[in-house]
């Protein structure tokens, strides 16, 4: 009686274990020559007043190589922060920015995270994450995506979605 009920669970635990997609290739951790690279590189961008906000050696370009150190670091202003980014690779500087020279996020928006979606055949997309308050909508997250073109990171596209409770 117990192995009829203990074998049909094992098979589907083996299954579903068997079918889930890992994570290929781990990503390092920031070694201490990254965070150096990461400080210099916002006091050269944002000046002395720039905070590192988050730092990470991704496969932005190709994927496996880890060769692309992202950057977000933090501006102060008179509504809260001003979020900016770039992306560092080969000794190459390529601003991440939502407009002409401006903060990759909303003023006003908080930084929560980055995301990464590669793709079969196409550049990766590069997600920046930030969250808002709409006072008719409540606490939302902005999306902004990026695609590197071969010569900088493209706009690719908007959003906004309820932040989960």
């Amino acid at each position: 009686m117990k192995i009829r009920l203990i074998v049909p669970v094992f098979l589907l635990l083996a299954l579903t274990c068997g079918l889930a997609a890992a994570q290929s290739v781990r990503n390092p951790k920031l070694s201490p020559q990254d965070l150096e690279s990461a400080t210099k590189l916002i006091r050269d961008m944002g000046g002395a007043g720039a905070e590192l906000t988050y730092a990470a050696r991704l496969d932005i370009i190709q994927k496996g190589s880890f060769d692309s150190l992202v950057v977000v670091y933090a501006l102060p202003v008179s509504s809260g922060k001003d979020y900016y980014a770039i992306v560092s690779r080969e000794d190459k500087k390529y601003p991440v920015t939502a407009s002409k020279k401006g903060p990759v996020l909303n003023p006003g928006d908080k930084f929560l995270r980055v995301g990464l979606k590669h793709q079969e055949g196409s550049p990766s997309l590069f997600r920046i994450m930030g969250a808002f308050n709409d006072p008719a909508r409540g606490e939302m997250q902005r999306n902004v995506d990026f695609q590197f073109n071969g010569t900088e990171f493209a706009l690719v596209a908007k959003s906004e979605m309820p932040l989960p409770r």
